[in-house]
């Protein structure tokens, strides 16, 4: 990569601005992360056991989880993107492999299982699963239970190795129902001197073969709980980081106090029965506009190559529009002039000590 791209674009650059984005902000989606292929794996091991008509709803929020009783399933942002894992890795203290973000799945869809058809009011699920009380209300609010956790005892599976199927007869269903989504595991051989556990996976396996063709008891319309468009706290906050100086320190392109004295942000609100975003042009396709202008007078000016005015330009607008930053219509010629005088600025450090930033 060549150094005008390079400090601009560069992970430390990317980690900082991570830190600051809030989490209804962060440019992260299902279909453009390893999520999308964990459900397709989720759902091929479904049809595999002739689950067929399971379909939950999958959404991104702070963590994973299923809403009690719903299909509407909550998966973990910070497994968007490998920045993002390991940012969560250096303060958070954990990072899931795709490995473990297939078996999360799976075991999201053990609970989405039995929230649909309502195992938990089932007498036979009650006894094989030690249930008492009240289902959800008697679900522990600490993860407390491993103090309490027997690793020798054989009435539980433990795939992931951490007796997660101790916590609570939900979490139980849901770690043994993982274990039967495994292709090729031949769980009878390994759980053969495990009799409680044992005894779990074939009742569980029973339920697959009676429910799998049936209708689901509740609906599995979209209900998501906390998802990620409401949390306006930034990834540095929700990591619960006091000071992102030392990231900042490596920052080599890190614009966004600059953008954000130049354009005009947050998103115009409405006004009456007039939309005030009409008086107003969004700051990324403001600069694309001006694009090739700009390219051209400030590489006169400054004496540099035209792909490091170039490389800046899409610095401020990838940026501009990760912010949602705007310009006023009627200041635009205005807010020209200011902007290219910005990356004159800046272009004319590069030219100087090829670097960006005072």
């Amino acid at each position: 990569m060549r150094r005008s791209r390079e400090l601009l674009f560069n992970d430390d650059t990317q980690r900082l601005e991570l830190l600051l984005t809030p989490l209804n902000r962060l440019d992260v989606s299902i279909e453009k992360s390893f999520f999308a292929e964990a459900i397709r794996t989720g759902r091929a091991d479904l049809k595999r056991l002739h689950i067929n008509y399971l379909e939950p709803y999958f959404y991104l929020s702070t963590g994973y989880g299923t809403v009690a009783g719903t299909t509407s399933i909550a998966l973990g942002f910070y497994d968007c993107h490998p920045l993002l894992q390991e940012l969560n890795h250096a303060l958070r203290g954990f990072r899931y492999s795709n490995e473990d973000i297939v078996n999360l799945v799976r075991h999201e869809l053990g609970h989405a299982f039995a929230y649909a058809y309502k195992l938990y009011t089932r007498k036979d699920f009650r006894r094989i699963f030690r249930v008492k009380g009240h289902y959800f209300r008697t679900y522990p609010a600490t993860d407390r239970y491993i103090e309490r956790a027997n690793p020798y005892s054989r009435d539980f599976v433990n795939p992931s190795g951490d007796h997660y199927a101790q916590k609570h007869p939900d979490e139980d269903f849901a770690e043994t129902f993982t274990v039967l989504m495994q292709p090729n595991y031949n769980w009878e051989y390994e759980y053969r001197n495990y009799p409680g556990a044992l005894k779990k996976l074939r009742f569980v396996q029973g339920l697959l073969k009676e429910l799998g063709n049936t209708p689901p008891l509740v609906s599995q319309a979209p209900y998501p709980f906390e998802p990620l468009e409401e949390f306006k706290e930034t990834v540095a906050q929700f990591c619960k980081l006091k000071s992102t100086r030392t990231y900042r320190a490596k920052a080599t392109g890190y614009i966004d106090p600059d953008l954000l004295d130049l354009f005009w942000r947050p998103k115009p609100i409405l006004r009456g029965n007039r939309k005030r975003e009409r008086d107003y042009v969004h700051a990324d396709n403001f600069i694309r506009k001006h694009k090739r202008a700009i390219v051209t007078q400030v590489s006169r000016w400054t004496s540099v190559a035209e792909v490091v005015v170039r490389d800046l330009l899409d610095k401020c607008s990838v940026r501009s529009h990760a912010l949602d930053l705007w310009v006023r219509k009627d200041k635009r010629e205005s807010k020209l002039v200011e902007f290219t005088s910005y990356i004159s600025y800046r272009c004319a450090l590069y030219a100087l000590h090829e670097r960006y930033l005072d």
